[in-house]
């Protein structure tokens, strides 16, 4: 908790430091909640998984591009084979730098991470990581091009608390169809993570080719799906095929207070 103080206390202060002129600019309260519900992969066979992020922050400073802002965010997974690393309740408070333009958002994290279980509850301890996100909407005369890739690389949970872990995901899609309420997107995906202390859990890969459904549903943007996966795990070299369903919920939001 002395920690959790302490990155409260830097938010506090970084409110109290900003500039006359940036501290007549109203507060920005970004948050996001996302979620994705489906089966596992071929690595781990007869498994349906899912889990849900929400993240709150609050704008404590920014020039152009450049913000500080203070978050706490709240993870919940579970699986129907009743895995540890499938089945926790992450949690992280702190502080983030973030540059944002128009090839992306990349982030600097501080913070403090826990892990709340069912059987446990972990004490926080330091975490710290970068990160990457870019999505893109490209358009020919004839169909649209969408994708997006994503990048992670740190000290991440407080389960693995001495783990620097690494993840990074490409996924390229095109429009084959669209609809006043739904547009049919066949894509093209690969996902990679490795760590140091060489969990199994943390050093697989796989690659995607399949079909998604997109729409948005009151402001939530929804991808409804299914493809053939090729997974591969880095430690003991075993390939395996399967087909996977997904289905993906995002919902963001920025409301402003004025001060």
């Amino acid at each position: 908790m002395f920690k959790t103080t302490l990155v409260l206390s830097f938010v506090l202060v970084s409110f109290g430091t900003a500039h006359a002129q940036d501290l007549r600019a109203p507060i920005a309260l970004p948050g996001s909640m996302n979620a994705s519900f489906g089966t596992a992969g071929p690595l781990e066979p007869n498994n349906t998984m899912g889990g849900a992020t929400f993240e709150q922050g609050v704008t404590a400073w920014r020039r152009g591009p450049l913000f500080v802002v203070g978050f706490i965010d709240l993870t919940l997974r579970a699986d129907t084979r009743g895995y540890a690393w499938n089945n926790n309740m992450p949690y992280l408070a702190g502080g983030k730098i973030m540059i944002s333009g128009r090839g992306g958002v990349l982030q600097g994290v501080v913070g403090v991470a826990g892990d709340a279980r069912a059987t446990a509850f972990r004490r926080p301890v330091p975490a710290a990581h970068v990160s990457y996100w870019a999505g893109w909407q490209r358009s020919t005369s004839t169909v649209q091009i969408p994708g997006n890739a994503w990048a992670t690389s740190g000290v991440l949970t407080a389960t693995e608390p001495d783990n620097w872990i690494t993840s990074a995901h490409l996924e390229q899609g095109v429009t084959a169809w669209r609809g006043r309420m739904f547009s049919l997107v066949p894509f093209a995906g690969a996902t990679a993570t490795v760590d140091t202390e060489h969990r199994p859990w943390n050093n697989r890969g796989f690659v995607d080719a399949g079909v998604k459904v997109s729409t948005r549903v009151h402001g939530v943007a929804v991808d409804i799906g299914a493809a053939q996966r090729m997974s591969r795990a880095w430690e003991s070299g075993a390939t395996a095929s399967a087909p996977v369903v997904f289905v993906n919920l995002w919902v963001g939001w920025m409301p402003r207070v004025n001060r």
